[in-house]
């Protein structure tokens, strides 16, 4: 959980100068880019540095959501569970997304001839379509991401206050007669 905190920070940090860059180069009125291709290789490092972000996430993702899945079956239904249940469930398919978009990369560069390398257009090129197209199911982590938090803590809420706390006897004075018996 502390990967995904780290994750959801960094993800903030990183649309937030997104916004800003783009605020300051694009059309106020019809949001077109200034230079484009200024913007668009800004939007690309914004990409990369999304998914970077995510990288320790990434492995356990889906544990991350079924563990939430579990916890919210221990809740009792509300309008507020249901909106968490809501949110899990965009984590559980931006998460497939994903790792769909992953093992679609992993294969075409499996295709790639062999001239093609990280550093040459061959190469850079299909990376950052992948990157494009994760960029959206990443950004789903970030706005949702905050609800795997609420959940674990709902349920362990719940749990202290399922839980019995010990209950300990009121001392009674003693007196010469208590002795005597």
């Amino acid at each position: 959980m502390s990967q995904l905190a780290h994750y959801l920070r960094h993800s903030r940090q990183i649309l937030t100068a997104w916004d800003h860059y783009s605020a300051r180069h694009s059309h106020p009125e019809t949001f077109q880019p200034y230079d484009e291709d200024a913007y668009g290789l800004r939007q690309q490092q914004r990409d990369a540095d999304t998914l970077s972000a995510f990288g320790h996430v990434y492995h356990h993702a889906d544990e991350l959501v079924h563990v939430a899945e579990q916890q919210l079956a221990l809740l009792a239904p509300s309008d507020r569970t249901l909106r968490y249940t809501w949110q899990v469930r965009e984590l559980c398919e931006a998460t497939r997304r994903l790792y769909a978009v992953h093992d679609d990369w992993r294969a075409l560069r499996d295709t790639l001839p062999e001239s093609a390398r990280p550093g040459t257009k061959a190469y850079d090129e299909p990376l950052a379509e992948s990157h494009a197209e994760a960029w959206s199911y990443l950004d789903q982590w970030t706005i949702h991401g905050q609800a795997l938090f609420v959940v674990n803590a709902l349920v362990e809420r719940q749990t202290r206050a399922a839980t019995p706390t010990a209950v300990v006897a009121p001392s009674v004075p003693t007196t010469a007669a208590a002795h005597r018996r």
